[in-house]
């Protein structure tokens, strides 16, 4: 006896049409649905006349509706009374629902007359309770109470719809005569099983990303003349995908209780021609969120093979939708909300499930890579994105997506995944760094120039004339301007980076501008005071300033080096930062000097010696801000020691 007719007996003569029943069943679902939805869109309708009329046409096309004058129902909503409403043609929709009820009903009672008791009583309360509507005349509160879908509550006809919903989701499970490729299917004609076996082509080829988490059961069933296959997405009330094969056409009508979500889904066939209703907001107040929502979407082909590999395609998404919210605000604690959907978006195109991520501990799994590989190189309430840079955090959370699904697959440990994932992260937060440091040594070597510049130019200031030291001057601020955009690459970078790079950038920056301002001073002295003006004492400042920046150079150009884990580097950066940090007390040393020289200098003006004291100061005070960078490398070196 074939498995089919073994069931078949033990249900009895009646149930013999049980698959087309349940198949009708599912159809007047979406039916009942989509006029309740017409019948609260009308209530808003009417209440707000000037809002934008939706139309129904497409949806009702669907579900089989064809009556011309339901898309027109909620245009022509209007108020007649306090609470009472006019709808065109609501008496006809209304004992359309009747209808439908009991079209639900005849599969449970078929199936068991004792389980489907229940509904049956429930069912002819509500219609006796369901108004007359005489004269297209109808009461907002007996919207209201129809669909409404608040448990606990008085019964409304939405939820004996998702009481009898549920039930027949599991009958068409209990029921089903032959298993095809993973799917419980009832009544398939040749055509039908070669697109449901397209379908679960797609669903088990990706099937293993979801690591057995439950959501992808799919049921299949030949009636009212075309194929529909359900699946089972996840546990939610309203997260339902239903699949309708026709000649030529398959219809994708997809609901869920997670807007974003709903978004996503449909970004999944982006480039594939498939045409999308407007994404609709729904009432339900019984589930687990205030209100879920719908899409629709047809794709057309004029060949089989089109609508094979458009349902092979459409198969292969589901899983990405599993535990897609928990995956989301995982993310976004990373990168914010829309990146983490455009990561998920980017993870399904490539065949990247989520599923593994969250398994490994989801947003704790990136935490604690962070604890470990950037500890210190984080400010305290900074996103990792703003540390380790957008395009950077996306591409390590790419990994991360990539490391935690094929490790898994591939039966790697989690601790192996973890510490791959870490290692990834020092090495980003390191390249960083190294590239920070890099612009930083750019930097310099445009201050080191200028620095000499100076010097050259105090040392020959009785051969230069006033042209000479204006173009100095003029040389200095491109210079300048040149540090500047350095230091905002540089910037770019470590707000990105660790805190500890940061004053070291502030304070090179700061050394350029100190020596552009002498460069300045040193413009505004007249021809006729060189002759008196005692530059003697400021050439060896600007020789200190400019050796100063040297070793600074030569600090960073080590500190580049100290990832690839070479002591030597580091002791060659700590004995360059040494020499800064000495470079700056000979400066105080020669400040002093050239202060008591222009003081004491028994021809000079009240300008020579403003110009010179101003000149000494701006030349000293670059050297403190290379020996507070010094200071603030310093810092770095030792952390990366400690490391």
């Amino acid at each position: 006896m074939s498995p089919k007719t073994e069931i078949l007996e033990q249900l009895g003569e009646k149930a013999i049409q049980l698959p087309s029943l349940i198949g009708e069943a599912l159809n007047a679902n979406d039916r009942i649905k989509l006029r309740l939805s017409l019948l609260q869109e009308a209530g808003l309708q009417a209440e707000s006349p000037g809002r934008e009329v939706r139309r129904f046409g497409a949806e009702l096309r669907t579900v089989g509706i064809e009556d011309q004058a339901a898309d027109h129902m909620v245009a022509g909503a209007r108020m007649v009374g306090p609470e009472r409403l006019y709808i065109p043609g609501v008496g006809t929709l209304v004992s359309g629902i009747a209808a439908d009820l009991e079209t639900m009903l005849a599969p449970i009672e078929a199936a068991d007359a004792g389980a489907g008791r229940g509904f049956a009583e429930r069912a002819a309360a509500l219609r006796t309770a369901m108004p007359a509507a005489e004269g297209d005349q109808i009461d907002r509160r007996s919207i209201d109470e129809m669909a409404s879908a608040r448990s606990g509550s008085r019964d409304s006809v939405h939820l004996l719809v998702m009481d009898l919903h549920k039930a027949l989701n599991r009958l068409a499970a209990e029921t089903a005569v032959e298993t095809l490729d993973g799917a419980r299917v009832h009544s398939l004609d040749a055509r039908d099983r070669r697109a449901v076996q397209a379908f679960m082509r797609g669903l088990n080829r990706t099937a293993p990303l979801a690591f057995g988490h439950p959501g992808l059961g799919t049921t299949a069933v030949r009636a009212g003349g075309r194929l529909t296959i359900q699946n089972d997405i996840g546990t939610t009330d309203a997260h339902v995908l239903v699949i309708h094969v026709d000649r030529g056409a398959v219809t994708v009508t997809y609901t869920d209780v997670h807007r974003p979500r709903a978004k996503f889904f449909v970004a999944l066939f982006e480039g594939r021609e498939v045409a999308w209703s407007s994404l609709a907001e729904r009432s339900a107040d019984g589930l687990s969120e205030d209100v879920f929502y719908l899409v629709t979407g047809t794709f057309r082909s004029a060949d089989e093979q089109g609508l094979d590999g458009f349902l092979e395609f459409l198969g292969s998404r589901i899983v990405f939708l599993i535990d897609w919210n928990k995956g989301r605000k995982a993310l976004q604690t990373f990168l914010g909300k829309n990146g983490a959907i455009g990561l998920l978006t980017w993870a399904a195109k490539h065949d990247i499930g989520h599923r593994a991520f969250l398994e490994l501990g989801g947003a704790d799994l990136i935490f604690d890579a962070i604890h470990r590989a950037a500890a210190g190189r984080i400010p305290y309430g900074v996103r990792l994105d703003q540390a380790l840079g957008a395009e950077q955090c996306v591409e390590f959370l790419r990994h991360v997506l990539h490391d935690a699904s094929q490790g898994l697959a591939a039966g790697r440990t989690a601790r192996l995944i973890r510490d791959e994932i870490q290692a990834d992260l020092s090495r980003r937060f390191e390249t960083a760094q190294s590239s920070a440091l890099t612009v930083l040594v750019r930097h310099l070597g445009v201050t080191r120039m200028l620095g000499a510049k100076l010097t050259d130019a105090l040392s020959m200031l009785s051969l230069e004339g006033a042209e000479e030291r204006q173009a100095l001057a003029a040389r200095a601020k491109q210079m300048e301007e040149k540090g500047d955009r350095l230091t905002v690459a540089a910037r770019e970078i470590t707000a990105r980076e660790a805190a500890l790079l940061r004053p070291v950038i502030d304070e090179v920056d700061d050394t350029t501008d100190a020596l552009e301002e002498c460069a300045f001073f040193l413009s505004l002295l007249p021809k006729s005071d060189v002759a008196i003006f005692n530059a003697a004492p400021l050439v060896r400042l600007g020789e200190i300033a400019t050796e100063s920046v040297g070793h600074l150079v030569r600090a960073l150009s080590a500190a580049v080096r100290l990832p690839l884990g070479q002591r030597l580097d580091a002791v060659a950066a700590l004995q360059s930062i040494d020499a800064v940090v000495e470079a700056e007390r000979e400066a105080d040393t020669a400040w002093r000097d050239a202060y008591a020289a222009f003081i004491g200098a028994p021809d000079g003006t009240t300008r020579t010696l403003t110009l010179g004291l101003e000149i000494a100061r701006s030349l000293e005070t670059a050297t403190d801000h290379l020996s507070h960078a010094a200071l603030a490398l310093r810092e770095r070196v030792l952390e990366e020691l400690s490391a």
